[in-house]
């Protein structure tokens, strides 16, 4: 809005949200084991997911290289969705040497989406374009500590660094493996961002939407 020339006092922010109080009820619900157990993932391993169509703009290779720039065996890497890219992904998780620690599920509808998140750890969004990002939002509600690249809008309103996130530069494969790496090496901060990703969400719901809205409107007929 500010560089559309839109004055300070003509902008009011109303939160971009979820329904909050579904996917919080359905995190409670979730089968972390169960779900894991499908996967043929160990319940001690650290998960990586990428939640997204397999398309170009949302540069899932830039996840698949970055993880296997990271030597763990206990670290194994989740795609939840479907696209174009799908073989190409497949083929260059063989070509790593990684396909054995690498899960395609395929699209998964919404229903799923919470189980998925809670038996994952860190959510990774890498988009070279993303206006939002909801898929932040549903990560945040089921604890994922969320990585997110600098085009995904969701960043300005949720992620404070270090704090609940982290934010690395659009396609830049090195810096997104660095940021893998601490959270992977460091359980605490892992659980520690997770919680506080949680506790954002509880002022980020519809709730507040609302009353921004209807503040933003009341505002507006004094203008």
């Amino acid at each position: 809005m500010n560089s559309l020339g839109i004055p300070e006092r003509r902008i009011v922010l109303t939160p971009y949200t979820v329904n909050n109080e579904w996917w919080t009820e359905r995190f409670k619900q979730a089968d972390r084991g169960a779900a894991r157990a499908r996967w043929e993932i160990p319940e001690e391993a650290v998960v990586i997911l990428f939640s997204a169509k397999l398309q170009p703009w949302k540069r899932p290779l830039d996840v698949l290289r970055a993880f296997a720039r990271i030597p763990a065996a206990d670290l194994y890497l989740v795609f939840a969705g479907d696209g174009s890219l799908r073989s190409a992904l497949e083929a260059e998780a063989k070509s790593l040497d990684v396909a054995a620690r690498i899960r395609f599920l395929g699209f998964v509808n919404q229903s799923g989406l919470p189980e998925t998140y809670t038996a994952s750890d860190i959510l990774v969004l890498p988009s070279e374009y993303e206006p939002f990002g909801v898929v932040v939002n549903e990560a945040m509600l089921c604890g994922c500590c969320p990585v997110v690249s600098d085009r995904v809008g969701a960043r300005f309103d949720l992620i404070r660094e270090g704090e609940t996130g982290f934010v690395f530069r659009a396609g830049d494969v090195d810096a997104l493996a660095g940021v893998l790496r601490m959270v992977v090496r460091d359980g605490a901060t892992l659980k520690r961002v997770g919680r506080a990703a949680r506790e954002r969400m509880t002022t980020w719901s519809p709730l507040t939407n609302v009353d921004k809205t209807i503040g933003a409107i009341e505002y507006a007929v004094t203008l």
